[in-house]
C-alpha cells in the first residue's frame, strides 16, 4: 500500500490511537489542509526575512564597521533572489503540475542558506546567503500559493488567501520579535538552531501533504463523484463550459453583479489565442455581441488543437494582475520600510536593546494578522462589493493604502516611544486591510481566465513583492541619513497614496462611462 492509498477502517483497528492516525490520514487529503501546510510554509520563509532586522546593524556596523546602508543592501539580496526563484519554479510547477516536491526543495534550500547566514564572517558571505534565501523563498512563495488556488473555488478564495496572509504577517513581522529575543539569548548560534527546527517541522509537513491534483481525487471521491485523474477540477469545468452553446450574455450573475464561481468566458484580445478567457462585460449591446460570436468561433478552432498556456506576459496585460502588481510593489515596499530604517532609530534615538526593538515590532504584527482574515472574508462578501461597485475588491485596497500613508506619516511625526507604538498599531491593521485583498483579486481573475496559471501568477506577486523590498527598503536607509526619519516616513506615506491613486483610475473612468446603475440588477456588469 501506498502513501497515496485510501486507508479504511480496518487497516489502523479499533483503538483510540488507531482513529488518530486514521484522521490525520484523512486530514492530509483535504483543502484544509493544503492551505495550513502553505500557510506554514509561507511563514517560514518570511520569519526568515525579518529574523535578522534587531541584530543586523549590530553585526554589519558594530562588528564589521559598514555604514547603514549596507542594511538596505541585504534586504534588497533577498529580493533579488525572490526574482530568480519565483519565475522559474512557477513555469515548472504550471507545465508539469508539480506542486509538492518543489515546495520541498525550496524548504531545504531555505534551512540550508539560512544556516549559511548565521554562520558568516565577511559581508559578500552575508550578500551570498541573503541571495541564496530569496531564490528558496521565491520557489516556496509561487508554488504555495498556487497550491491553495488549486484547492479553493475562485470566488471562495479571498478566505482562504487571508488565513494565509495571516501566516505572511506573523513571519514578516514577526521574525524581527523572535530575532530579538533569539539573538539575545543564544547569539547566531541559537538562531541557526531555530532555523532548523522550523525546517525540520515543515518539511515533515510538507511530506505528509498529498499533491493538490490527488487532494481533489479525494474530495470528489468523498463526495461520492468519479474525479477525472487528467484534469484538475478548474479544467474539467473549463472543457465542460467550451462545450456549451449558450452565448456569453447569459452568463450567470448575483443580483448585486458580483459573477458566480463558474469560468467567464469573455473575449478580450488580449488572451484571444486561448480557450477560457475573461474580461470584464457582460452587458448585451450589439458591438459586444459580434465580439462573442468571433470568440466562440475562435474557441471551436483551438478545440481541435493542443490549448496554448496562458504566459506570465499574457498575465501581465490584464489590467487587473497589472494593477495588483503594482499594488503590491507599494503596499508591501511601505511594510518593508521599517526594517531597515526603524532598528537605527531606536537604537540612536531610545538607546534600546535588539529584545526591546523586537518586542515594539509586535505592534505592526498582532493588528496585521487579526485583520487578515477578516478582510479576507469581506473580500468575498457580495453585498459588501456590490455597494463599492465598480471598485470592488480594490477599494478596500485603495482605502487601506490611503489610510496607511496617514498612520506612516505619523509614525514619524512621533518623539516619544507611547505614540510610536499606537501609531504602529495603526499602521499593521491598515496594511492588513490594503493588502488582503491583492491575492484574492489575483486568484479570482486567474479563476475567471481559465484556471491554467496559479502558480505564474503568485510568481507575479512574488516578483512585485521583490521589487518593493529591492527598491523601497534599499533607497530609504540612504534618503534617512540626508533627510532624517521623519521626512522619510513622509516619502513612504507618498508611495502609497501614489498607488492608491493608480489602482483608483481605471475603475473611476468606469463609473463615469457606464454609471452605478450599470452594476446592479440582473444584468449587471462584472468586477472585481
Amino acid at each position: 500500500m501506498t502513501a497515496g492509498d485510501t486507508f479504511g477502517p480496518d487497516d489502523y483497528g479499533g483503538s483510540k490511537f488507531a482513529r488518530f492516525v486514521r484522521k490525520c490520514n484523512d486530514f492530509r487529503s483535504t483543502p484544509a489542509a493544503v492551505l495550513a501546510v502553505s500557510t506554514m510554509a509561507v511563514f517560514a520563509d518570511t520569519v526568515v526575512y525579518g529574523l535578522i532586522v534587531p541584530f543586523l546593524p549590530e553585526i554589519l556596523q558594530e562588528r564589521l564597521g559598514m555604514s547603514s546602508s549596507a542594511n538596505g543592501i541585504l534586504f534588497g539580496c533577498f529580493g533579488v533572489g525572490v526574482l530568480v526563484g519565483a519565475p522559474v519554479s512557477a513555469y515548472i510547477s504550471d507545465r508539469w503540475k508539480l506542486r509538492k516536491w518543489p515546495m520541498i526543495i525550496g524548504l531545504v534550500g531555505l534551512g540550508a542558506t539560512s544556516v549559511l547566514f548565521a554562520f558568516s564572517n565577511a559581508f559578500w558571505e552575508l550578500v551570498l546567503a541573503r541571495l541564496a534565501q530569496g531564490v528558496s523563498s521565491g520557489i516556496t512563495w509561487a508554488v504555495g500559493l498556487g497550491m491553495i488556488a488549486d484547492v479553493y473555488a475562485g470566488e471562495a478564495i479571498g478566505k482562504a488567501m487571508g488565513i494565509a496572509f495571516s501566516g505572511f504577517t506573523l513571519g514578516y513581522l514577526g521574525g524581527p520579535v523572535l530575532g530579538g529575543v533569539i539573538y539575545d539569548a543564544g547569539g547566531v548560534h541559537a538562531i541557526a538552531i531555530f532555523v532548523g527546527a522550523i525546517t525540520v517541522v515543515d518539511l515533515v509537513c510538507r511530506l505528509l501533504l498529498r499533491e493538490p491534483k490527488d487532494v481533489l481525487s479525494a474530495s470528489a471521491s468523498r463526495a461520492n463523484s468519479p474525479p477525472n485523474l487528467e484534469l484538475s477540477q478548474r479544467e474539467q469545468l473549463l472543457e465542460s463550459s467550451l462545450h456549451e452553446k449558450d452565448s456569453v450574455a447569459d452568463v450567470p450573475s448575483s443580483a448585486h453583479g458580483v459573477p458566480l464561481p463558474a469560468p467567464v468566458l469573455i473575449a478580450s484580445p488580449v488572451t484571444a489565442g486561448r480557450a477560457g478567457v475573461v474580461e470584464i462585460i457582460s452587458s448585451g449591446n450589439s458591438n459586444e455581441s459580434n465580439g462573442t460570436d468571433a470568440s466562440a468561433n475562435q474557441r471551436d478552432e483551438n478545440d481541435s488543437g493542443e490549448k496554448r498556456r496562458t504566459t506570465m506576459l499574457d498575465l501581465l496585460k490584464e489590467w487587473p494582475i497589472l494593477a495588483c502588481c503594482i499594488a503590491t510593489i507599494t503596499v508591501t515596499g511601505a511594510s518593508g520600510s521599517f526594517e531597515p530604517t526603524l532598528p537605527i532609530v531606536l537604537v540612536d534615538k531610545y538607546n534600546l536593546k535588539s529584545t526591546i526593538i523586537g518586542v515594539i515590532f509586535i505592534a505592526l504584527v498582532i493588528p496585521n494578522a487579526v485583520i487578515g482574515p477578516f478582510a479576507g472574508k469581506f473580500t468575498d462578501n457580495e453585498r459588501v462589493l456590490a455597494r463599492i461597485a465598480p471598485y470592488g475588491r480594490f477599494g478596500f485596497i485603495i482605502i487601506g493604502s490611503l489610510l496607511e500613508a496617514v498612520a506612516i506619516a505619523c509614525v514619524g511625526a512621533t518623539s516619544n516611544i507611547a505614540g510610536l507604538v499606537i501609531n504602529l498599531v495603526f499602521v499593521g491593521m491598515l496594511g492588513g486591510v490594503a493588502a488582503v485583498p491583492i491575492m484574492s483579486i489575483m486568484g479570482v481573475h486567474v479563476h475567471r481566465m481559465g484556471g491554467d496559471a496559479y502558480a505564474k501568477v503568485y510568481a507575479l506577486f512574488n516578483i512585485a513583492y521583490s521589487v518593493g523590498v529591492i527598491v523601497i527598503p534599499t533607497v530609504l536607509p540612504p534618503i534617512m541619513n540626508a533627510i532624517g526619519f521623519a521626512a522619510t516616513m513622509g516619502v513612504t506615506a507618498a508611495i502609497l497614496v501614489f498607488g492608491a491613486i493608480v489602482l483608483a483610475i481605471h475603475p473611476t473612468i468606469m463609473l463615469l462611462r457606464h454609471g452605478r446603475s450599470a452594476y446592479a440588477g440582473e444584468n449587471a456588469r462584472v468586477f472585481l
